[in-house]
């Protein structure tokens, strides 16, 4: 019980240094908060009325979705075979965590097809890129990924912003990662529990799809995290032409012409 509190104290805390992030960056690009859920990408709008998703932090967890969302929300539902695949990963698990503890070990083992099916599907170019999209910028909602490469709840004063286009996002992630299962390290763990993203660049692993089954409260949630330092690195990469948009904002590619 003590261990759930903790975590959701971290998780609101993190929560509320998101938020502080996003209204440091509209005040920065001389933006808004976007009103609604904060579960959407459109985070901040600029003076041209064009949707930004902030990140900020060393690892983003880009999406955290449980069975009723892959079965109803119509853009995974229309990604290939991705949502149906997910649903099978999550069904690997039994219905209940306490059933999970009593043997961890035929779980995993049930979830390993699905994962191969999902990374099957997930390497297909057309699937993969429709995936990111979603992911990131939830299916074209968001136009840009604007990125404070560093802890959400740093001073305002302290904050240089680095915003990209999401069609140069997505390709440099098509062109730079490749996707595989994950390996069993040692005789205690289990292969194909993950999709794992290989940056070529970072020349490491920089990302995970998983099935997260780790408590009562996070139980058959598949779950996507990006890691933000190689992220920036990928990205600064791959699109290298930039500009000072403001002293605490510098614009990359396409967002060089885009943000005036």
């Amino acid at each position: 019980m003590a261990k759930r509190a903790m975590d959701s104290k971290t998780a609101s805390l993190k929560k509320t240094s998101g938020h502080k992030n996003e209204e440091h960056f509209a005040d920065a690009i001389g933006g808004r908060i976007q009103a609604g859920a904060h579960t959407d990408k459109k985070d901040v709008i600029d003076k041209q009325d064009r949707a930004h998703s902030v990140k900020a932090g060393t690892w983003w967890q880009i999406f955290l979705y449980g069975e009723e969302r892959l079965k109803t929300n119509s853009i995974f539902q229309g990604m290939g075979n991705v949502a149906n695949i997910m649903l099978d990963c999550l069904n690997a698990y039994p219905p209940s965590f306490a059933e999970y503890q009593k043997n961890k070990k035929a779980a995993k083992q049930g979830l390993r097809p699905h994962m191969r099916a999902l990374l099957a599907e997930l390497q297909k170019p057309n699937i993969l890129r429709a995936f990111l999209d979603k992911a990131l910028f939830d299916g074209g909602k968001a136009d840009f990924l604007s990125i404070y490469p560093s802890a959400a709840n740093d001073p305002k004063n302290k904050k240089h912003f680095h915003i990209f286009h999401k069609d140069e996002v997505i390709n440099a992630l098509q062109n730079d990662v490749t996707l595989a299962n994950s390996k069993a390290r040692n005789e205690n763990e289990t292969s194909e529990q993950k999709i794992v993203l290989k940056s070529k660049c970072v020349g490491k692993q920089i990302g995970e799809i998983e099935d997260r089954h780790d408590s009562q409260q996070h139980y058959r949630e598949m779950k996507f995290r990006l890691n933000a330092p190689a992220m920036m690195k990928i990205l600064q990469s791959n699109i290298n032409t930039s500009a000072s948009f403001k002293p605490n904002v510098t614009v990359y590619g396409k967002a060089t012409r885009l943000m005036k």
